[in-house]
Parts: structure tokens; sequence; C-alpha cells
């Protein structure tokens, strides 16, 4: 079988985070990967190449094996399913591997199955809520595995054949039906957390406003961005 990993890119605020996403995935056996690079303003994609030099690929090489998208403009999460959809329908590869860039997915050596499914770990830091991250391993970073989110879904479609397209983040055509789960550490918990949950509640409170709907007819989720804002000034840590 052969893989694409797929993965959006915050530019604005998860730049640090590359360096160890690449390293994590260079252990599986992926044949290919495209990069969605999102920013607020425009840049050059040529800029951030060296943050991708953890990938077993020698760059600046860019062709069959690896793609980036440039996405300039604000994020939304219906925008980011759009768009990976579009790549899986025209990709050369048999199966997909979907992860956010915050998302380190625990497979075994080589990945066989043909679908996978993970349940999201949250990962933090031991001396401070929000850790701005380093180049020092990242699981040293963060050693404290938990249920922060506290999100009512945590299961999430990992790796699936092409022939499926994703509904939202978390669902695909076929649903899960009582796998095997792997573990996805998930390191959100970082520094830009509190920056990134602000502009999150702004751009989709407008964008609600302004009628943007999931194919479902469901608005874009605000609560959670609102609330990591709510809790963190209640804590007194802003």
């Amino acid at each position: 079988m052969k893989i694409k990993l797929i993965c959006c890119v915050g530019l604005d605020y998860d730049t640090e985070l590359i360096p160890h996403f690449c390293k994590h995935y260079s252990k599986y056996n992926i044949y290919s990967f495209h990069f969605i690079l999102n920013k607020l303003k425009d840049f050059e994609i040529k800029d951030y190449l060296e943050h991708f030099s953890n990938l077993p690929i020698t760059l600046p090489f860019i062709g069959a094996k690896l793609n980036f998208e440039k996405w300039v403009g604000e994020f939304n999460a219906i925008d980011k399913i759009d768009k990976f959809n579009h790549i899986i329908k025209h990709s050369n590869e048999s199966h997909i591997l979907l992860s956010d860039i915050d998302e380190f997915q625990q497979h075994t050596k080589s990945i066989k199955s043909n679908y996978v499914w993970g349940n999201l770990l949250d990962r933090e830091s031991s001396d401070s809520p929000f850790k701005k991250v380093t180049s020092e391993n990242i699981e040293v970073q963060f050693p404290i595995t938990s249920n922060k989110s506290n999100w009512k879904n945590t299961i999430k479609p990992c790796v699936f054949p092409k022939s499926e397209l994703l509904k939202t983040s978390h669902f695909i055509t076929t649903p899960y039906k009582n796998e095997p789960l792997i573990d996805v550490h998930h390191y959100r918990w970082t520094n830009t957390r509190l920056q990134k949950s602000k502009d999150r509640y702004r751009i989709y409170t407008k964008l609600n406003k302004d009628g943007k709907r999931w194919p479902n007819g469901y608005k874009l989720a605000t609560n959670e961005s609102n609330n990591i804002v709510h809790q963190t000034k209640e804590k007194g840590l802003i």
C-alpha cells in the first residue's frame, strides 16, 4: 500500500511544531507528503522549507513525493476539509494518512491496516499551561497525558483508503465500528493556543453570521475556543 500524508499547517501559530512532526512521521512507511500551508498574510513557501528538513526527502526537492499548497487568508475548518477532499480525490496513492500538525499518531513501525482509527490524548507541560515549543524532544517537553480538552468525541480516522471522503475532521464516509484504536498524542497546549482560540472564535462567529455551514447544516463550533479564553481569564493567566 502507498500512503499519502495530508496535513494543514497554521504558519501563524504552529511553525515550531513542524520539525517534530516531520521527525515523528519519518519513522513510518509514508510514500508521499502533502502540506497545506495557511497564513493570514501572503508569504513565500521557500521561506519555510527549512522547517521540513526532518522529512525522509532531500529538500528543496518538491514533486511527486512532496507537495506544498499555499493558502492565504483566515482559516476555517470547512474550507480545510474541502481542500483535503480535493487532494484525496486526485491522489495517486492507495491510502491517506490524515493528521493535524499537533497530532502525533502512534503506529506500529509499519502501517498495513486498511483503516486505522485513533484516540486523541492531550499532552501537557509540567511547568506551564501554554508552553513554548523548543527543539528539545517533544515528549520530554510535554510529559503529561490528559484529557484537558474534555472533548466528547476523541476518536478520529487516521488512515483510510482514498475511496473515502471526509465529512468533518472526525468523520469519513465509513463510520467507526468499534475497531481497535491507536493513541494520538495531541500537542495543542502550546504558547500559541490562547491566541489561536481568540482568533478562531472571532473568525468562526463572523462566518456563522454570514451563513457559513457544514454540509449537514451545522455551524462552525465556537464554544471550545470561547471556553479556553474564559477559563484562562478565570485562572488569572491573562
